[in-house]
């Protein structure tokens, strides 16, 4: 992973030479945060739409500039005309700082969202975009202290899942729209993009942060594709190879499914095996294990693995499946305690029902029978 990293950051350093040579002297070269920025990748990305010119690049990094220059602001601005500038903060027209950068730990809690971000916001149904510009608002006042919860529990319990989530990972989005599903996309590497609804969403956190965060980190991971596939894993859909009509799916992204689910399962387990949480929390959080079960084998173990995948691809695929299954097979008893037929893509508390009331839970939960050694 540290090699690829090394590769991406060769690769934008060379991109920002091509582009604008002048602004390359400007950057500390050897600081590699600079050039791990999400913005640069989008920008970058953003190329084939023009929709954008170089004074947007000079724009989104001011903020790593080693001699600080008067700021300059034109093509930043939002739909609420605020300017989102990386290490600098949130300005208005007049280039006047309205609001401060939101750390947590490692990471960044964006408050708002940028121009090149908009292009990855749209619904999704079934394989097939229904709304390509969507409204959504931020809500990183009223949720930005449960992602903090959730960020240190993860460093406390999950310290080698936590090293992880710092490599790949930056920043995180809160909107307020349910019809975009949470996303990560390779073109903004090192962004979380979540939405929220109501309260008492820290297990919720705790489940996104890991099932995104993974995306990210397999990104530097599988950076080349070609060393774990021997087809092409972007432009084969799952559907042609296992006949399931409703696998919309391409290879890559399935593989993706199996790796978060698998990191998730690791996960939970840790969680659960510790006892981190009770009552309400742990409800939900079995709830969310239980739900694991359909998602683990949804295709991939239909596909003939000599011919998909190079010994590298085949090798993470069997030690992922085996790591999956071996620790599933440790909560099997969770599928008579949860009707899952009830639950959504809200995944919201109230959808992870039991078969028996809460109080039975609790009754349960206290003479130890969802204690996993």
């Amino acid at each position: 992973m540290v090699n690829n990293k090394t590769k991406i950051i060769e690769t934008i350093k060379l991109l920002l030479y091509k582009e604008t040579p002048t602004l390359l002297e400007k950057l500390d070269f050897e600081n590699e945060n600079v050039f791990l920025e999400p913005l640069l990748f989008t920008y970058f990305n953003s190329k084939k739409d023009n929709l954008f010119s170089t004074q947007m690049l000079n724009e989104i990094m001011q903020g790593y500039f080693v001699e600080k220059e008067s700021l300059q602001l034109k093509e930043s601005f939002n739909k609420e005309e605020i300017a989102y500038v990386p290490d600098l903060g949130y300005h208005d027209r007049k280039c006047k700082k309205v609001d401060d950068i939101l750390k947590i730990d490692e990471f960044e809690i964006l408050k708002s969202s940028h121009p090149l971000l908009e292009k990855y916001f749209y619904e999704f149904y079934k394989g097939h975009i229904v709304n390509a510009n969507p409204i959504h608002n931020s809500v990183w006042k009223e949720n930005h202290n449960e992602v903090e919860q959730a960020i240190l529990i993860i460093k406390e319990h999950l310290p080698e899942f936590y090293k992880e989530l710092v490599f790949a990972n930056k920043r995180i989005y809160l909107h307020d729209n349910p019809k975009i599903l949470n996303f990560t996309s390779i073109e903004t590497i090192g962004i979380l993009y979540f939405y929220v609804l109501g309260k008492n969403n820290l297990i919720y956190f705790i489940e996104e942060i890991i099932h995104q965060a993974s995306h990210n980190y397999l990104y530097y991971v599988m950076f080349n594709k070609e060393e774990f596939f021997k087809i092409d894993s972007l432009t084969t859909i799952m559907r042609d190879l296992t006949k399931q009509d409703w696998d919309y799916r391409n290879l890559y992204g399935a593989f993706h499914g199996l790796y978060t689910v698998t990191r998730r399962v690791e996960c939970f387990d840790i969680l659960l095996s510790k006892n981190v949480f009770s009552g309400r929390e742990k409800h939900e959080l079995l709830g969310r294990m239980a739900d694991m079960f359909p998602r683990f084998q949804t295709g991939l173990e239909l596909l003939s693995l000599d011919e998909v995948f190079n010994l590298k691809g085949k090798e993470m695929y069997l030690e992922l499946t085996q790591k999956c299954q071996t620790i599933l097979k440790k909560y099997e008893k969770l599928l008579k305690e949860f009707d899952l037929s009830h639950r959504d893509l809200d995944f919201r508390y109230d959808k992870f029902c039991l078969t028996n009331s809460f109080e039975t839970f609790l009754e349960k939960d206290k003479q130890g029978f969802y204690n996993i050694n």
